[in-house]
């Protein structure tokens, strides 16, 4: 055995350097963030787990998000497009895993599958990596990958990944909506309709007066709690000890001395040099401090997740981390220190946005925050130490808001019925041959009416006296009629249209077919949204963490 062996000593060492450079150049934060996980969301049969979860759902929703903030309209359709109908930001970031999941086993059933090359052109195209100059900026990219990411966990590779199913969702648009094609006359009349200018006279009604004469008994408003007592309830608390982890900045090289008046252009020239050379040092070395920082956080985290032993305490307290506990509290009463803002590359928000963001499972983990990027160069880590659930409101504590609801129902109620009947009294009125303001008058309006001459799709109006939306409401009636009421939460109008005439537009031609171009674009989206839902019925979509 031992000669077999010696005969094949050179292929042996070769296998070993093979092994030892694979060590080497191993990804560890896949190792990091690797390793079993709790049962988090089924999906068309099979289960994901949290970190699966947090992966493609939770830290690719943020890292969209992070990048269609710079006006990218193919991040923006993608991401709606994943978060489906969500009425909550949590419910968002689950829609957005698991149509993503039926993405990518659409993109093996359709054969679709965007090279590098085309995920390169992709990316240096988007504009948060654009520099100043209006083109791609490799250090734009490389700041976002190091500085940007990292506390999502999230690599290059990320990115490039997200990139691919964009492109892939834009493919699949334009094969679900190739038989989609916009109705030319369509699109021209309703381009007819926006181009309008219209002529309107508006009436007003507060609700101010009509809530002034509500004041329902308490038998009234314990009965209307009794009817909607789960609409009242106590907010979520919760209870953590945190630590902020602020990076130690070393002293700053000395000022450069002034220059004499009689300086030299060649003096000046050295000394405007020295000053870059102190910029640059200082700068440098707060960026060290900061990634140091950065890296001291993650390497926290990462102890507390592979020493099954130690607590969140006892490790920050070996670790020198000054920590801080908070009273039980809801998010809108978060302490001081938790509304800091989340760093500009982070979701919008505060740190208390993003802890009452945390999911709370079986695993111990999750009672632990990622480092969370907040103010200009901080991170702060949270363990969540108690939770006061949401509950029913008693009568006595929800009585004020009860009444004020009530009040709020049964005024909007006669606002409704009051303006039907003043526009009925103002049509009669008008048939008669009044002029509108007068017949806003007889009907009682003692608030002055507003004569516009004209309103195009484009007008932006003193909102304190007419409706938002006011062209829209108008673009359809006839002249001399009144359009339906405008019903907003805490005042109505009553709008007449005076005459409607249509604006022949400068290359309306082009116009047009730019709007036929968007009409089509609308169409692809749509049949992609409604393929997509049809999906993620048939996937017998699951969440399995609160069980």
């Amino acid at each position: 055995m031992i000669e077999n062996l010696r005969k094949y000593t050179g292929l042996i060492i070769v296998l070993f350097v093979l092994v030892l450079i694979g060590f080497l150049f191993m990804d560890t934060s896949t190792m990091r963030s690797g390793g079993g996980g709790r049962p988090y969301m089924k999906v068309s049969g099979r289960t994901y787990t949290d970190k699966e979860f947090s992966n493609l759902g939770t830290s690719a929703y943020q890292l969209t998000q992070s990048l269609a903030q710079s006006g990218d309209f193919p991040l923006y359709t993608f991401l709606f497009g994943m978060s489906g109908d969500a009425q909550s930001q949590d419910k968002a970031m689950e829609n957005f895993f698991a149509n993503r999941i039926l993405l990518r086993s659409a993109k093996e059933q359709f054969g679709i599958y965007p090279g590098e090359e085309e995920i390169d052109s992709f990316i240096r195209k988007l504009r948060a990596f654009t520099g100043p100059n209006g083109e791609f900026s490799q250090e734009a990219y490389r700041n976002f990958i190091e500085k940007g990411i990292g506390r999502l966990g999230l690599t290059e590779g990320d990115i490039r990944a997200l990139a691919s199913d964009v492109i892939a969702q834009a493919k699949l648009a334009e094969i679900l909506g190739a038989g989609l094609t916009a109705n030319r006359d369509a699109v021209a009349k309703n381009s007819a309709l926006g181009g309008q200018r219209i002529a309107v006279d508006i009436a007003r009604l507060d609700i101010d007066p009509i809530e002034e004469k509500i004041d329902p008994s308490e038998e009234e408003i314990k009965t209307y709690w009794e009817t909607v007592q789960d609409a009242f309830k106590t907010p979520e608390k919760r209870k953590y000890t945190y630590l902020i982890a602020k990076p130690t900045f070393p002293a700053e090289p000395a000022e450069i001395a002034a220059l004499a008046a009689d300086a030299t252009e060649e003096a000046k020239a050295e000394h405007e040099k020295a000053k870059a050379a102190r910029a640059s040092e200082i700068a440098e070395k707060r960026r060290k401090a900061q990634l140091e920082t950065g890296a001291k956080a993650d390497d926290f985290l990462y102890q507390l997740e592979s020493q099954k032993d130690i607590s969140f305490d006892k490790l920050a307290k070996k670790e020198g981390w000054e920590l801080k506990t908070t009273e039980l509290f809801a998010l809108a009463d978060a302490p001081a220190e938790l509304k800091t803002a989340l760093r500009a590359s982070s979701t919008k928000g505060t740190a208390a946005d993003e802890l009452f963001r945390m999911t709370l499972t079986s695993d111990p983990l999750s009672k632990i925050s990622p480092a969370i990027a907040i103010g200009e160069d901080e991170w702060l880590i949270a363990c969540l130490d108690e939770t006061e659930k949401v509950r029913v409101q008693t009568y006595d504590e929800a009585r004020a808001e009860a009444r004020a609801r009530l009040i709020g129902e049964q005024a909007a109620a006669a606002l409704k019925k009051a303006t039907e009947e003043a526009s009925e009294k103002i049509k009669a009125a008008l048939a008669a041959g009044k002029s509108f303001a007068d017949a806003a008058k007889e009907a009682a309006i003692t608030i002055e009416t507003v004569s516009l001459p004209e309103v195009t799709a484009g007008y932006q109006g003193d909102t304190t006296k007419v409706p938002s939306g006011l062209f829209n409401a108008a673009k359809y009636t006839d002249p001399g009629t009144l359009t339906e009421p405008v019903i907003e939460s805490d005042r109505a109008f009553i709008v007449h249209v005076g005459k409607r005439e249509i604006v022949k537009q400068e290359n309306s031609e082009t116009a047009l077919e730019a709007e036929i171009r968007r009409a089509a674009e609308t169409n692809r989206i749509a049949a992609f949204n409604s393929w997509l839902a049809a999906k993620t019925e048939a996937a017998g979509v699951e969440t399995l963490y609160n069980k």
